[in-house]
């Protein structure tokens, strides 16, 4: 559920429900997904998430992809943990998990206005049998995963000890870290500086694994030292500041409220403690609210009410946000030998290659539609044609002229791709240009389907391939340019959320008709309205001449894969190249978008195939088209 469908579609459906099931439905919907075959690299290649090298931390034995972690309290079952490892997070924190079931005495609550969240009970859990079970049957998490301590609130000081070294025995075979939350016991009498103490000293006896303490930030200043100086001369590495307040001492409220006293909190407690290891979370619903818990003092950073206001591609956003916030440190790109010129050029010539094919393509088709090779192929003259049947020619220039379009479509996203993407080594640029080229090069070979080798599409392939390959034969490495980041929730961002949310339906529509037209061009080769339109059945055509129908065949095939390939360039870029700023991506859709409409609904009006059910998936694409556009501008193009 990348924000482009959670913000549009499914945040406003499970806000109709309670919280429990509206995150029972979430978390179960995405870890089936994550377990099915194929569904990790589904989450991935929706929401392109994998967070950028050059955020990647050690601390001690453990390295951290980027500073950016889920905080404890969301998926207390572990249901989902497959999927949550794809969203672009540097670590997990688990739980809070406890020896004993704890049961909640209430709900959770939504406080939408306030973009908060309240707990009636922060402790509740099933227990550690649930959670040892859960950590057995997951695989293929490649992040750090902490579990978050807990015990009975009215567990005594010796049997809170020996329950949490019972936990960290039975867990630390699945685990990178370890969290004390220590809110049951706070203000007990029985919990003195010397008692926290030894606490801390024999839990940290118990593993060599970094252990930290979970507080609120919400303890005052003068009962938050004793506690954090204990953990501090127990050996403890740092703190986790457990982003919410405690009201009324029963409901736990994290969300926007807490997000002050937090950084607060953090700014003092590294006052304290200069030298710990500090995860800050509380109120983190934008980038900048993150930014503003490092600058405060925080070495890492936790979400937990942001996922649910925000949406799943907070992560990647705030990773973006540091990225782009810290020193240019890149280091240079070693200077590759080329073959006579750079990968880039290669593929800007690819693209005008695929224009200039598109646009020969489209003179043929709006003149003699057939070429000699056609004509010998059928042992018949144009002429010829209209004279058996006069919407023979007409049927066939539609059929050319709108793949002549989708052409030059492709040659302008292609040269685009190339001069602002492999130009500067952008990784998911590079990634496009090889899927929707290697769908499309693929495609001539449909060809064995219907039996008929056009020769002139065999020379543009020869021609444009080695161009294909040339472009691709270095890796780009580099994970976005640079740009001022993307810090708030604006009212341009929610916009472009729409607008992607627009083309990302026209990527899908346009591939999935693509795939439809190949497969009717290699098969049954008319649809109703086609026979309607030329007024004869296939079999008269047949008869007219048995290689006929291949020819057209050729060409209904030839243009479903190229629409297949444009398709996915279109989806693909517009999943992955939403950036504020990037206005390249703009006019990348804009320009490719105008010969693609204007030869495929043109042609049918020009040779007066009308058919309102034929041309009302083109209709309504084209709205859609132009409404995004209007979405998007304001965010891709306002600097």
């Amino acid at each position: 559920m990348p924000d482009w469908s959670y913000q549009t579609m499914f945040r406003p459906l499970l806000f109709l429900m309670p919280p429990e099931r509206a995150r029972s439905i979430t978390l179960k919907s995405i870890g089936t997904l994550a377990k099915i075959p194929g569904g990790s690299y589904i989450i991935e290649w929706m929401g392109h998430m994998e967070p950028p090298s050059q955020l990647s931390k050690t601390i001690g034995p453990v390295t951290f992809p980027t500073p950016v972690g889920l905080g404890a309290g969301l998926d207390t079952e572990c249901i989902a943990i497959q999927a949550l490892s794809k969203f672009g997070f540097g670590f997990l924190e688990l739980g809070p998990v406890s020896k004993e079931p704890i049961d909640s005495d209430g709900t959770v609550q939504r406080d939408i206005a306030a973009m908060n969240i309240h707990y009636s009970s922060p402790l509740e859990n099933n227990g550690i049998y649930t959670l040892e079970r859960r950590l057995e049957g997951a695989s293929g998490i490649q992040i750090p995963i902490g579990v978050r301590l807990a015990c009975r609130p009215e567990a005594s000081l010796r049997d809170a000890t020996e329950e949490l070294q019972e936990l960290i025995a039975r867990l630390e075979r699945f685990c990178s870290f370890f969290t004390i939350d220590t809110r049951a016991n706070m203000g007990q009498p029985e919990w003195s500086h010397t008692a926290w103490k030894e606490h801390f000293s024999c839990l940290r006896n118990k593993t060599d694994m970094p252990l930290l303490l979970a507080i609120p930030p919400s303890l005052a200043e003068a009962e938050a030292l004793p506690i954090l100086t204990s953990a501090k001369e127990a050996g403890l590495n740092g703190f986790v500041v457990a982003g919410g307040t405690i009201q009324d001492n029963s409901v736990y409220i994290t969300g926007r409220s807490s997000h002050e006293q937090a950084v607060k909190f953090v700014s003092w407690a590294r006052e304290q403690w200069s030298d710990a290891l500090i995860i800050g979370s509380g109120g983190i619903l934008e980038p900048q609210n993150a930014l503003t818990l490092l600058a405060a003092g925080a070495n890492f950073v936790q979400l937990h009410s942001g996922l649910v206001y925000s949406g799943p591609g907070l992560p990647k956003r705030i990773n973006e946000a540091i990225l782009q916030t810290q020193p240019d440190t890149d280091a240079p790109q070693e200077k590759r030998p080329a073959f006579l010129f750079p990968s880039w050029i290669w593929g800007l010539l690819l693209g005008v290659g695929m224009i200039i094919g598109g646009a020969l393509a489209w003179l043929v088709a709006a003149t003699t539609v057939v070429l000699p090779y056609d004509e010998r192929f059928l042992g018949m003259s144009a002429d010829q044609l209209a004279l058996l049947n006069a919407q023979i020619l007409s049927f066939m220039s539609h059929d050319r002229i709108s793949l002549a379009g989708t052409m030059i479509s492709i040659g302008i996203l292609y040269s685009q791709l190339a001069y602002h993407g492999l130009r500067k080594d952008i990784h998911w640029t590079r990634t496009i240009l090889l899927v929707s080229g290697a769908v499309g090069f693929s495609s001539f070979f449909l060809f064995i389907g219907y039996g008929y080798f056009d020769y002139l599409h065999a020379i543009l392939a020869l021609v444009l391939f080695p161009m294909f390959l040339l472009a691709l034969r270095a890796p780009a490495k580099v994970h976005l340019t640079r740009l001022p980041p993307q810090l708030h929730n604006d009212q341009d961002w929610r916009m472009a959320l729409w607008g992607q949310l627009l083309f990302v339906i026209i990527g899908f529509g346009l591939t999935g008709a693509g795939i439809i037209i190949s497969i009717i061009g290699v098969t049954g080769v008319f649809i109703p309205s086609d026979l309607v339109f030329l007024c004869v059945s296939a079999d008269t055509l047949q008869s007219y001449n048995e290689r006929l129908i291949p020819v057209i065949a050729h060409d209904r095939a030839g243009f479903g894969g190229a629409l297949v390939s444009n398709g996915l360039a279109v989806l693909l870029i517009s999943l992955w190249g939403i950036r504020r700023g990037e206005a390249w991506i703009w006019w990348t859709l804009f320009l490719a978008g105008i010969p693609g409409f204007i030869s495929g609904i043109g042609i049918h009006f020009t040779v007066g195939y009308v058919d309102f059910i034929h041309l009302l998936p083109a209709y309504v694409a084209v709205i859609l088209f132009f409404v995004a556009l209007v979405l998007l501008k304001p965010y891709l193009c306002r600097t």
